[in-house]
């Protein structure tokens, strides 16, 4: 019997993907490093400006800076995917 992990690979496909060289793999946390670095920045901005503010532009900082984040989020993804797509 089939583990659930085993069988959502399956169904994703992630199964069938070739094993990442070591040179990948660094690259890939590389990546990591950079946008883990990133984020702290802009949470440090962030807790900087949000002392000086209230109310509504507060709210309208948060939006914003879970946005970035979230920019941050993709970009990473996509830098690794591209890495793991390579040939």
């Amino acid at each position: 019997m089939k583990s659930a992990i085993e069988l959502a690979m399956e169904r994703s496909g992630g199964g069938d993907k070739r094993k990442l060289t070591d040179t990948e793999k660094k690259e890939i946390a590389e990546i990591r490093s950079k946008a883990k670095a990133k984020v702290a920045e802009l949470e440090i901005m962030f807790a900087q400006k949000s002392a000086l503010i209230a109310g509504p532009e507060l709210d309208a900082l948060k939006e914003r800076h879970f946005g970035e984040i979230k920019k941050v989020e993709r970009k990473r993804e996509a830098e690794a995917e591209k890495v793991r797509e390579r040939k």
